[in-house]
Parts: C-alpha cells; structure tokens; sequence
C-alpha cells in the first residue's frame, strides 16, 4: 500500500491510491507544504521553503526558489514521479508563475504553482490548458 502524503498523515481524507479527487488531494497537500515556513510548524529540520531568502537581491535568487520546491515536492508529495518545476513568468500582481510537471499514478500531471514575492503565499492549481 502506498504511503500517505505529509498533510494525508493529519487528515481523515486518506484513502488508498486512485481514488476519485487524488489530483485535488495532491493540490492541496502541496499547497500545505510549499506553504510552510522552513522553522515553522513541523519539527523536521529543512521542512518548508526559506532557504531562497537568504538569496534575496541576488542573482541566483529563482534558481534557488525552483530547486527548493522541486525539492520539497519530491520529498513530501509521494504520489507524484518525474517531479519538474519550472518558472514560467511573472505578472503585474507580483506573482511568480510555475509549472509543475510529473506523473499521478503512471498519467502525465500538470499544475501551476504561483508564489507571491512579497508575502510569499504560494498556491497550487490544476492547468487548465
């Protein structure tokens, strides 16, 4: 049997593997966990993005960013395979744009992930494309 994501472990929601909603299960999971502050909430050392703040000002500022949650998306978000992100863009409401490429379950998976660069707030969403 497969092993529950990071937030699943908290949740009654935990069913087994292909269930209807998994992709959404996974969206919000990622989104609990690329929320979180390295320091704050969970008791593991390096739990959480904020190690790129430390790059503030500097060049290598999104390269760190991307790896960071590529990082945590591997480590935290078993369901998922193959796990890529990438930044896309920017917009005018300070919001950087990612997309999060892999496999749920053997099918290709895309999801946008969106982080504000003042507040840091990140949110994960299904592509529509």
């Amino acid at each position: 049997m497969a092993r529950p994501s990071f937030l699943d472990k908290f949740t009654s929601t935990w069913s087994p593997p292909g269930g209807d909603g998994e992709l959404e299960q996974v969206r919000q999971n990622l989104e609990s966990v690329l929320n979180t502050k390295e320091g704050y909430g969970y008791f593991v050392e390096g739990f959480g993005l904020g190690r790129y703040t430390e790059k503030y000002g500097t060049p290598s500022l999104l390269k760190t960013l991307t790896s960071e949650m590529q990082r945590a998306v591997e480590e935290h978000e078993p369901r998922l395979q193959d796990v890529e992100v990438e930044l896309r863009g920017r917009d005018s409401g300070l919001w950087l744009h990612f997309m999060l490429t892999g496999t749920l379950r053997g099918a290709p998976c895309k999801l946008r992930i969106l982080f504000h660069t003042v507040g840091g707030l990140v949110r994960v969403e299904e592509n529509e494309e």
